[in-house]
């Protein structure tokens, strides 16, 4: 016998089929209507459910959908693999922060893969090559807990930081942040990151100086375990908090020995002299802000200076920068003997598409006397005929 269909009106007078109407009208428009899945259920059944009554000001919604969502959709909602807390937390996002949600968790899943199919790729190739993974890492810990690791590192540092004295200094002006975005901000403090790194590990590093380093950025290096106080010791410098606002000519007020370094300065930095401070400008814009560099550094009196990347190279992309490659590349510049083309030809990374301009006009020298040798070839062979 066909079950006879009930109006919604008719529903409210039972405490069961309220519920599938409620689940119902909440689900999407794709959703299959739970009253042609699911029968009225026994009276006793009925009688452990709250009531559809509220307190002055709420709605039974939530606590009744709660209650007997695992009753209407049962091994279904198992199959899921997702609990009703996190179903009730995506209700109140959009269809679009839902799909940015889902493909972020997917993303993070497929990171942790590669991650560990990485590791597994290094141990393989470590077994291979004949060694003894199980020694290293033992040796590893005992030099972890000994302290040599950290004895022999400090002593490096040491002897490489000799030279900061006798060098250039570089200087990274953070005074920009209120133009960019969250999301630049966010990118500027990891091109930070970046440069400390570099500097750290260089062979010739040189003082780092970050004037102006406070708000969204300041805050976002402070979660780096040991920012800044353990950065202090490594040829680092910022202000004390983050209250202090400094600027350059703060840190350094002779403005003669100032080189603020930019793609729009009709200078061309022919080479680094130790006794200057070379600036890089804080921004991280997309190429949305337009001269904002070369403007402050008029503003403060300061010289200003482009790289010599046309004179050395072609590029095929942008000639915009991160401040972390232009970082590294004056300290590449140091590295390579004074010799701009090997510090950008390995700083710059292969997106930019950088061709050497020198062995380009090489290539072209030698077709050239290539092609002039054949026509040589060919007048002494007509001249031969000629004779004959």
């Amino acid at each position: 016998m066909a079950e006879k269909s009930v109006t919604p009106l008719e529903a409210a007078k039972d405490l069961t089929l309220p519920v599938i109407s409620v689940i119902c009208s909440t689900n999407d428009k794709d959703s299959v209507n739970e009253e042609d899945k699911e029968k009225p259920k026994p009276q006793e059944d009925s009688q452990s459910l709250p009531s559809t009554e509220a307190p002055t000001g709420e709605t039974p919604r939530a606590g009744i959908v709660e209650q007997t969502l695992g009753d209407a959709k049962g091994e279904e909602s198992q199959s899921q693999s997702r609990s009703w807390t996190s179903v009730d937390d995506e209700t109140s996002l959009s269809k679009n922060q839902l799909k940015k949600k889902r493909r972020f968790e997917k993303a993070m899943e497929v990171k942790k893969r590669r991650k560990l199919q990485d590791k597994e790729v290094k141990r393989a190739k470590a077994l291979a090559a004949g060694r003894d993974i199980e020694e290293e890492q033992r040796l590893e810990r005992e030099r972890a807990e000994s302290g040599e690791g950290h004895r022999r590192r400090e002593e490096m540092w040491r002897k490489r930081f000799k030279t900061a004295d006798t060098s250039f200094k570089i200087s990274i002006d953070c005074s920009f942040e209120s133009q960019m975005s969250p999301k630049e901000i966010n990118s500027l403090a990891s091109q930070i990151r970046y440069c400390y790194a570099a500097n750290k590990r260089s062979a010739n590093p040189v003082y780092f100086s970050t004037p102006g380093l406070a708000g969204k950025t300041r805050e976002i290096l402070s979660r780096v375990a040991g920012f800044p106080e353990l950065w202090f010791s490594k040829a680092f410098s910022c202000s004390k908090t983050e209250n202090d606002k400094e600027t350059v000519l703060d840190v350094y007020p002779d403005s003669s020995k100032l080189v603020y370094l930019t793609g729009d300065s009709e200078n061309v930095l022919e080479h680094l002299d130790d006794d200057k401070v070379y600036i890089i400008g804080g921004i991280v814009d997309r190429n949305r802000l337009k001269r904002v560099a070369i403007d402050r550094a008029e503003t403060l009196g300061i010289a200003t200076a482009r790289l010599p990347i046309d004179e050395h190279l072609k590029l095929f992309a942008t000639k915009v920068l991160t401040c972390n490659h232009v970082f590294e590349i004056l300290l590449k510049y140091r590295e390579n003997g004074n010799d701009w083309k090997k510090a950008m030809l390995q700083i710059l990374p292969k997106r930019k598409e950088a061709e050497d301009i020198g062995n380009k006009d090489d290539d072209v020298a030698e077709d050239k006397k290539a092609t002039q040798t054949e026509d040589d070839d060919v007048v002494e062979k007509k001249a031969t005929t000629q004779t004959s």
